[in-house]
């Protein structure tokens, strides 16, 4: 049903597109300027340094990243030296389909203000500065053509308190910043005819909120991304709608531009659409839809849900401090797949590329492996819903992890911890550990539990065959063989 209107009530009407649910799995580009500095996430506003007014959980990767680029040097400094020439979107993508991924989200513009498009809203962009190209329709093409429902990612909302350090002091010299410079600064410059004053935000007080034009501007940016490109998903990083009330950047007054950008959205998107934001009301998750970033969930979601995580950090890291994210494993991967859909829940997957646009050889083998383990059992992934319990085992998801207070973790799971899934009169149930023993004992299954709908028929260890098989009240045993079939997950059909 079309025909919305910028309110709430009427963006209830929306409903999430039944790909989304389906697909389970993505793979994320967040990929743009910053990978230059090969240094992790936020990497354009640490290279000032701390700043009076940064925040006390950036100290130390501000220190780290602090890079000198002489006077008047800063972010807009990284643009030129990110040149994408190695660049393949269609190699990548095939990659990526080959992984197993069935949607593709690529980063539209980051907090660094840059847009990865040919906007006619914004000089700072792709085709002007550094590729000289167009990366979204680049990758919109290939997506495209792979048959893999596109998304684009908007993080551009933090900026007004995100490159406020451009208006500061060098901490070492203390010459000032470039976030003053004019147009007229630029001439003789490799950023002549481009306005600083058009990237960075306007000088302001730690904490003051933005005024209106600031919102406007950001959403007229965003729309014309979506008419252009036509997206059928959105990702703004956001809690709320940006700058509205709630936002991690409120205007003053708060700004309704995002009910106005949801109800052109979903009016003219020919997939219907869907955005995610992080804090969603219950009562909005159809207008919305929830995005948790490295944070996974305890219980199934009665609605479908994306978490979002990286191989490692954000953009390229070269560096294996203990303060960056560390590389993922294949098998911390799976196991994070199987637990987020098992609770109605997609995986979305940014793949670090380097500056020059290619990917690393553990991208490719972690890529590769995750692959291999969905040939096998992706029957229990793609197109499932939650079954009556999404887990058991007594391994649970722990405290947070890190500074910066995600809950993600490479776990030690053990053979009694379990999720589940259905397809149909199928229920899947996923042994996250192998039985040293070689018996599995699904304690939901068991008739005590309460929970069959009826006497199984069978049993299947996926990539292996039927197994044998026996129901008790405490539990429903099945008989493994020698080896298992799989590696990091060992999935269980019952029919």
């Amino acid at each position: 049903m079309r025909g919305f209107l910028p309110d709430w009530e009427s963006l209830r009407r929306h409903r999430i597109p039944e790909w989304f649910g389906e697909a389970k799995f993505g793979i994320w580009s967040h990929w743009g300027p910053q990978s230059v500095g090969s240094s992790g996430d936020w990497y354009a506003r640490h290279l000032y340094g701390m700043q009076p007014w940064s925040e006390p959980w950036e100290r130390r990767r501000a220190e780290r990243q602090h890079a000198h680029f002489g006077r008047g040097g800063g972010a807009k400094d990284l643009f030129p030296r990110w040149r994408a020439e190695r660049f393949d979107p269609g190699e990548l993508i095939d990659l990526y389909v080959s992984s197993g991924a069935r949607y593709f989200v690529a980063l539209a513009a980051h907090c660094d203000n840059f847009d990865l498009w040919d906007s006619e809203q914004h000089a700072w962009n792709a085709t002007r500065v550094g590729p000289r190209r167009d990366i979204v329709g680049a990758w919109e093409r290939a997506a495209r053509a792979a048959g893999l429902p596109f998304g684009l990612s908007f993080h551009n909302n933090w900026t007004w308190r995100w490159l406020d350090v451009a208006h500061g002091t060098d901490p070492d010299t203390g010459e000032p910043h470039d976030g003053g410079l004019t147009e007229h600064d630029g001439a003789g410059t490799w950023w002549e005819g481009l306005d600083p004053a058009e990237l960075y935000p306007e000088r302001h007080a730690p904490g003051a909120k933005p005024p209106p034009r600031v919102a406007d501007r950001f959403y007229a940016r965003v729309r014309e991304a979506l008419d252009r490109y036509r997206p059928d998903l959105v990702y703004l990083d956001d809690g709320r709608l940006p700058f509205d009330a709630g936002s991690v950047v409120e205007s003053d007054p708060v700004s309704t531009r995002g009910l106005d950008l949801l109800a052109h959205y979903y009016n003219n998107c020919p997939t219907g659409g869907l955005v995610t934001v992080k804090d969603v009301p219950d009562a909005d998750r159809t207008a919305v839809v929830l995005d948790c970033e490295r944070r996974q969930l305890d219980a199934a979601q009665p609605y479908p849900w994306q978490f979002d995580t990286s191989d490692g950090e954000w953009f390229d890291c070269s560096d294996d401090d203990p303060m960056f994210h560390p590389r993922k494993t294949s098998q911390q991967v799976v196991h994070t797949l199987i637990d987020v859909v098992s609770k109605n829940g997609t995986l979305l997957l940014n793949v670090p590329q380097r500056a020059d646009g290619t990917v690393d050889d553990h991208a490719r083998a972690l890529l590769g492996e995750v692959g291999e383990w969905l040939r096998v059992c992706g029957e229990g992934v793609y197109g499932t819903t939650p079954w009556r319990r999404a887990a058991e085992g007594a391994t649970g998801l722990g405290e947070s992890k890190g500074y910066e207070g995600y809950n993600e973790a490479d776990r030690a799971y053990r053979p009694g911890d379990i999720r589940f899934t259905r397809r149909g009169d199928a229920v899947y149930a996923t042994l996250l550990a192998w039985p040293e023993d070689r018996t599995a004992a699904i304690t939901s299954l068991g008739t005590g539990a309460g929970l069959l709908e009826r006497r199984p028929a069978g049993v299947e260890l996926l990539g292996h065959g039927p197994v044998a098989w026996r129901l008790a009240e405490e539990a429903l045993y099945a008989d493994l063989p020698q080896k298992p079939p799989t590696k990091a997950a060992y999935m269980i059909k019952i029919t």
